[in-house]
């Protein structure tokens, strides 16, 4: 019944073009109670918060499922879960794009619209688990005051990717998948070993042993 009533919710809120006017009335579309809806969702504003968390909910168990990813480094790792998100949010894009265009101005600065705010925390969770992974091998470097910013890094580059891919009239989204590899390379890049890392390296040791 919880995937119903947000199926429901995206129907209604595309063929009307607004969300439900209140619980009653969504209630009724569904043919069931009040009393029933509220076993699912204490409000219609808890469906809307919930729809992309859901849908993170399901990407993330698909490919945590795979025995491959957990042998992937956790650049794959990452690469592996932008494109899966790309690939669910395709049976949803008219929702997606109506949504997302209408909040714009709150997604571009850096309050998080509430319809974001439970996928956020989900999505942090998961990053700063295959950021930790990665510091452990040493595919990604530690660096103080830095280091905590990664997951939050990593936040705004899939709230970029999705936008990208809203905004994306190349054919079969081709363009947005160049966006996730060259971000996920970038960011990997900037979170690698660089040549500054280098030469503050060597400055140690050589202070160390003048």
């Amino acid at each position: 019944m919880k995937n119903q009533i947000i199926e429901q919710y995206i129907d209604m809120y595309l063929t009307q073009n607004e969300a439900p006017k209140n619980v009653y009335v969504f209630a009724k579309s569904l043919n069931i109670t009040e009393q029933e809806f509220y076993t699912f969702f204490p409000s219609i504003e808890a469906i809307e918060a919930s729809i992309f968390q859901e849908w993170f909910k399901e990407v993330k168990q698909n490919i945590e499922s795979s025995e491959l990813f957990a042998g992937y480094a956790a650049r794959e790792k990452f690469l592996a879960f932008y494109f899966a998100w790309i690939e669910s949010l395709k049976k949803h894009r008219s929702f997606v794009v109506a949504k997302w265009k209408s909040q714009t101005k709150q997604i571009s600065v850096p309050k998080t619209p509430e319809f974001l705010k439970p996928l956020k925390e989900d999505f942090i969770s998961f990053a700063q688990g295959i950021l930790n992974e990665g510091m452990q091998s040493n595919e990604i470097t530690e660096r103080k005051f830095l280091s905590d910013k990664y997951a939050d890094s990593q936040w705004l580059n899939l709230v970029f990717i999705t936008n990208f891919w809203v905004n994306d009239h190349s054919t079969n989204f081709e363009k947005s998948d160049e966006a996730i590899e060259k971000s996920v390379n970038l960011a990997f890049d900037l979170m690698g070993q660089t040549a500054l890392d280098s030469m503050l390296n060597f400055g140690k040791f050589l202070f160390q042993n003048r």
